[in-house]
């Protein structure tokens, strides 16, 4: 299989409607007319394109194994080659409290993000934004960020500031700092020192992130440089939004299929067949046209703007109208220097990473799973994941008492208090907690979250 020109497919049959119709009228014309060469049955590339259509690719599936399980293959090549990857999916990290609670967040979304969008998802643990605001204006941007009002410059000050960031992150999080995104509701290409920025990174994490910017076209000299430096240090990919169909086709006429290979197109044009997450300005403006049960946000972890000198603790969950932006935020503060930063990840981690269920003031069952008690069984049921468990009859009381939340004196005066946690109750407790089916939000929690 012709890899770059199967992905070049894709990307016109996806993202160009005057493509979609032709090759759907005249496959083999619309192929050559492109100039696309997938040396791929075209029955295949058919069915493919009928997956992308539906959002059903299950008789592709049962029709073409051998096709599917090639380019299985040639993609789990390229993900186990890339260290920025590797970072954000096996485990490499330094701190085992924080790394307990992104499994936790990971496992409770697990149950309320579509399979296809969990399965694929990475999960980072930290966000720079070298900037406020953004230059796209994009009408769906899914954070809504605001236009561009300042940039983070690569001055002798804000260097020191810079390294220190990555420093105390590297020591705080040990290996897993390398997973990590230098834009949140920013473009990184509208920083003029952006490389600066990313060679610092490097030389502290040993890892070269991958980069999401809607202008690759605004300098093409400078996209290829970018990512030329990229394949340098292990990070081929690059993503670029597309937001325009003209835009599109400009593009695939200014990088080739070859070159732009390793790279990902976002298409985030009207004629194209993806949906944004119903979060942001996509859910103020096309709600009915967006993805459900998904969300754009991939951080469980820090969110650091380095102009504004504050820093934020989120995690990915679905968009709703307490949560807008598809993350939930559980605690932001500002900070100094690098120093004072320090003091302020050391409270979050102690209010916010417990090590286990008995550090709750308040227990309860997230209002996502349904139970059901019968015959010593109880079955726990949300949207996408069912659990099942044996149950004593003291058990089975407490999940109900679950469903409905208990405070811990609550729990004390009924389940027999710190002695719980050292028998069978605590079993139970101790499963659901580390699987993400206790709820951990900042309402559990006496105080004020302004205080962090």
């Amino acid at each position: 299989m012709n890899f770059a020109d199967y992905k070049r497919f894709l990307e016109c049959y996806m993202g160009d409607d005057g493509f979609r119709e032709q090759f759907d009228r005249a496959p083999e014309a619309a192929l050559r007319e492109a100039a696309l060469s997938p040396e791929c049955p075209v029955e295949f590339l058919q069915a493919i394109a009928a997956g992308c259509r539906s959002y059903n690719f299950r008789p592709v599936l049962e029709r073409f194994p051998a096709e599917l399980a090639e380019l299985r293959n040639f993609a789990a090549a390229l993900e186990e080659s890339n260290p920025f990857t590797v970072r954000c999916r096996s485990a490499c990290g330094g701190n085992a409290r924080f790394e307990a609670w992104r499994e936790r967040r990971r496992r409770a979304n697990r149950a309320v993000l579509q399979p296809l969008y969990f399965d694929r998802s990475f999960n980072i643990a930290v966000a720079y934004e070298l900037g406020v605001g953004c230059s796209g204006r994009c009408g769906f941007c899914c954070f809504d960020a605001p236009p561009l009002r300042e940039n983070f410059r690569y001055t002798p000050e804000n260097r020191e500031l810079w390294r220190g960031v990555l420093a105390l992150f590297r020591e705080l999080l040990g290996d897993r700092a390398g997973a990590a995104a230098l834009y949140w509701a920013t473009d990184p290409f509208d920083n003029p020192d952006l490389e600066k920025f990313y060679r610092d990174f490097y030389e502290l994490n040993q890892v070269w992130p991958p980069i999401t910017t809607r202008w690759p076209l605004r300098d093409p000299e400078r996209s290829r440089r970018f990512a030329g430096e990229g394949r340098e240090h292990g990070q081929p990919g690059c993503r670029f939004s597309v937001t325009e169909r003209g835009e599109l086709r400009r593009f695939f006429r200014e990088f080739s299929a070859e070159e732009a290979m390793d790279w990902s197109l976002v298409l985030n044009n009207p004629e194209s067949l993806n949906r944004y997450s119903a979060s942001g300005r996509a859910r103020q403006a096309e709600p009915r046209e967006c993805q459900e049960d998904t969300t754009s946000c991939c951080l469980s972890g820090f969110l650091v703007n380095l102009c504004r000198r504050s820093v934020r603790l989120v995690s990915p969950c679905v968009p709703d109208e307490a949560n807008p932006y598809g993350f939930h935020l559980w605690s932001e503060a500002s900070f100094r220097d690098a120093a004072e930063l320090e003091r302020v990840l050391g409270g979050m981690q102690e209010r916010f990473f417990p090590e286990g269920p008995e550090a709750l003031p308040f227990l309860r069952l997230p209002p996502v799973w349904n139970l059901e008690i019968a015959g010593g069984r109880a079955e726990l049921s949300s949207r996408y994941l069912v659990r099942r468990f044996e149950v004593s009859q003291q058990e089975a009381a407490l999940l109900e008492r679950l469903k409905r939340g208990l405070s811990r004196q609550e729990f004390d005066r009924e389940f027999g208090g710190e002695l719980a946690f050292f028998g069978k109750t605590h079993g139970l407790l101790e499963t659901l907690w580390k699987s993400g089916m206790l709820s951990e939000e900042e309402e559990s929690w006496t105080g004020s979250i302004s205080l962090w």
